[in-house]
């Protein structure tokens, strides 16, 4: 009995040792002699709240367990070397005026304050503008068309200025047939005689740094705005031909008078 006992002692024991080998702990957590890769994305958005910058940072994999895990930027900073950055449900994010917006940063997914993952990033080269808001559209009788008008923030900030704007629009009951058009502008006229008569049309814009320096990624979708085009009728038809040839003429008859 006691050689029986012996022997169940020394296989349990070695059990142990396996066990503590195989990159496990009792606790399931991570030993360090073996640590999984994290994958995972960041974007910039400059001049967010004033002068401050915001950089955010998710993993890939969406259902990675990332209780112990945090993120950390050095390099490429304003006065200190490292920034931790604060934890928000699965978001990693940092708050800041101290991005130095010149050269590369490296970024890491830290465990129990060990590196797993690293990526080298320049925060000017992923930066996610934020996206459009106050879409207006405006049916202009005189010209056939409707003027979309919309606002974005970036009017008003000193880095990324320049976007470039994508709208897209469809007839509400055409769920996938989307038309897209490209400007750097913030208005558009869409023709009248391009959409279809009396019907319920959606739109919505969104836009990406436009420049040399800034570069980076699609924002968010703007709200949708929802609009209708006017019914055709036999009046119609006629006072829209009748219309134009009364305003040339009045034009002609302007300029006529300022000689």
């Amino acid at each position: 009995m006691m050689i029986l006992g012996t022997a169940f002692g020394m296989v349990f024991y070695l059990l142990q040792v396996v066990s503590g080998e195989s990159g496990y702990a009792q606790n399931g957590d991570f030993d360090d002699a073996e640590l999984d890769d994290y994958p995972f994305s960041c974007y910039s958005q400059l001049e967010v709240d004033g002068s401050q910058h915001l950089l955010s940072c998710t993993f890939d994999d969406p259902d990675v367990n990332s209780t112990n895990l945090e993120f950390e930027i050095c390099g490429a900073l304003l006065d200190v070397k490292c920034l931790t950055f604060n934890k928000m449900q699965e978001m990693y994010f940092i708050r800041t005026k101290k991005f130095l917006l010149i050269g590369d940063s490296e970024i890491c997914a830290k465990l129990k304050g060990k590196k797993i993952t690293c990526r080298k990033m320049n925060v000017v080269k992923i930066v996610k503008p934020e996206a459009p808001f106050d879409i207006r559209v405006i049916y202009r009788e005189g010209a056939n068309d409707f003027l979309v008008t919309f606002n974005t923030s970036h009017l008003q900030k000193k880095y990324v200025k320049e976007l470039l704007h994508e709208v897209a629009y469809r007839q509400e009951k055409h769920e996938n047939d989307w038309m897209h058009v490209n400007l750097s502008s913030t208005k558009l006229a869409l023709l009248q005689r391009k959409l279809q008569p009396d019907a319920m049309y959606e739109i919505k814009i969104r836009s990406i740094p436009n420049h040399d320096y800034f570069e980076g990624f699609w924002s968010e979708w703007s709200p949708s705005f929802h609009f209708r085009t006017p019914e055709i009728t036999e009046l119609n038809l006629l006072c829209g031909p009748v219309s134009r040839i009364i305003r040339r003429l009045w034009n002609n008859f302007a300029r006529n008078q300022k000689r």
